[in-house]
């Protein structure tokens, strides 16, 4: 894999305004109100070679509608929800800004705004420093699980400059295995996090895969989020934990719902997938909420009813959520669902309505329905799912024929599908956004997830 476009990751994402009022000009007309536009389309290349520190131009698409908007508000940070440092702002008509020598990295955001405020979603892109070298600083990881029970979880390295790889690479630069069924990983700041649900632990690492701490946790780990400096984990038995990531403790937990399974941020809100799964065949059933946590509280504040079953959970830009609920395998499909980030109100996606699982890049969810058929095989179409203007289509283009998907993630500028037999390592499918495969590389036992990592001295 040759591309050098893996040093982007970038997405939009849904944040908490601190907006600011200004004195009218009496010489202009007074805007009606504090904007809801969004940008979209943000893209930033580090052109300063300099160790910490961005110079270059960031850019991003206008929205449809800027009748309300007369300027763009840019701010660095440390995650993607919080304004951190104010870089400047330039006039509506312009969809660019150059910035030299800013040491505050992480994020840059946009926002849409007026002389009444900012408008209270923005756009983001995660950045990451050049550090001098030719564009070529990160190694993809595929987070492999196993097979629940045999203690074989492996993570699989894989370099997209030389093309090399390494299948259990945990354990190269541990001594030690992952353990029993890894279940999801994250990259937050210069940390990497495993959630290895068969041990009841985290694994914290360096960049490089090297452990840092070993976190034993009261419930078995599923999925994690990240935001505002904490690691938001659910354990399956009815928690959400909110891990420090200066500290790496544990600092607190909250009652959710029953064995929850992924988590977005939105409104800064966790919206939290509660599946029941482990009660599918007791009189109790599956469950069929999601819960909603309050960031800055830790506080579940209500549950909103969705389809059974509820497993994957996405957010857009804009503060609206994103649910498959699996349903009963049986009369009740699965189904992909939007929680309207505003009102609550929940509606089936009549464009795409069904899904097995699914990712979110740049403004659009990458889906795939998978059944199983008489020929033993699954049969299975990929959906994409645009968030801002309703299109769908087909998102692979090239005719590559995948048989069994097992999973699908994004990050950096491509689209990642893993294949499992469930008996044989997997592999995995790297697509960029238009469609195309770029390459295929094997992995290990039933690929959970795939990340990318910036490479400092490898």
């Amino acid at each position: 894999m040759k591309k050098k476009n893996f040093i982007w990751v970038s997405a939009l994402c849904a944040c908490l305004s601190m907006g600011f009022v200004s004195c009218d000009d009496e010489d202009d007309p007074v805007p009606a109100d504090v904007p809801s536009a969004v940008v979209t389309g943000l893209s930033f290349t580090d052109e300063n070679e300099k160790v910490n520190t961005l110079s270059g131009t960031l850019s991003w698409t206008a929205p449809a509608s800027v009748e309300n908007v007369t300027k763009y508000v840019i701010y660095a940070s440390s995650s993607a929800t919080v304004k951190t440092e104010k870089l400047g702002e330039v006039n509506v008509g312009t969809n660019s800004f150059t910035l030299t020598d800013v040491t505050n990295l992480g994020y840059l955001l946009v926002f849409a705004a007026n002389e009444l405020g900012e408008a209270e979603a923005c756009a983001s892109i995660e950045v990451v420093d050049n550090e001098g070298t030719d564009g070529s600083i990160f190694q993809l990881y595929f987070l492999n699980s196993g097979n629940m029970g045999n203690n074989n979880a492996t993570l699989t390295m894989y370099d997209p400059e030389t093309g090399e790889s390494d299948p259990d690479y945990f354990m190269t630069q541990n001594g030690r295995g992952l353990g029993d069924t890894a279940q999801d990983i994250i990259v937050y700041g210069e940390k990497m996090y495993i959630a290895v649900y068969g041990e009841s632990t985290i694994e914290v690492t360096d960049l490089r895969a090297k452990s840092i701490k070993q976190i034993r946790t009261e419930g078995q780990p599923r999925y994690m989020v990240a935001d505002g400096g904490k690691v938001y984990v659910t354990y399956y038995n009815g928690y959400v934990a909110r891990l420090d990531t200066a500290s790496l403790e544990v600092e607190a937990t909250v009652p959710v719902g029953r064995n929850p399974e992924q988590l977005a941020v939105a409104n800064n809100k966790i919206y939290v997938a509660n599946s029941g799964g482990m009660d599918y065949s007791t009189p109790v059933g599956y469950d069929k909420t999601v819960s909603v946590v309050d960031i800055s509280t830790f506080a579940a504040t209500e549950k909103i009813e969705v389809v059974l079953n509820p497993t994957k959970i996405q957010a857009d830009e804009r503060g609206n959520v994103y649910v498959i609920s699996m349903g009963n395998y049986g009369d009740v499909p699965n189904t992909l669902q939007r929680i309207d980030g505003q009102t609550g109100e929940v509606s089936v996606l009549e464009a795409c309505p069904n899904a097995t699982d699914m990712t979110y890049l740049d403004g659009v969810l990458y889906t795939y329905y998978s059944q199983w058929t008489a020929s033993g095989l699954p049969s299975t179409t990929f959906t994409s799912y645009n968030t801002t203007t309703g299109a769908t289509e087909n998102w692979i283009k090239d005719g590559t024929a995948i048989a069994q998907p097992y999973s699908v993630s994004a990050t950096g500028a491509c689209v990642y599908v893993a294949e499992s037999d469930y008996t044989n390592n997997g592999d995995v499918y790297a697509f960029d956004t238009d469609g195309s495969l770029i390459v295929s590389i094997e992995a290990g036992l039933n690929p959970m997830k795939v990340v990318l990592a910036q490479k400092d001295d490898f």
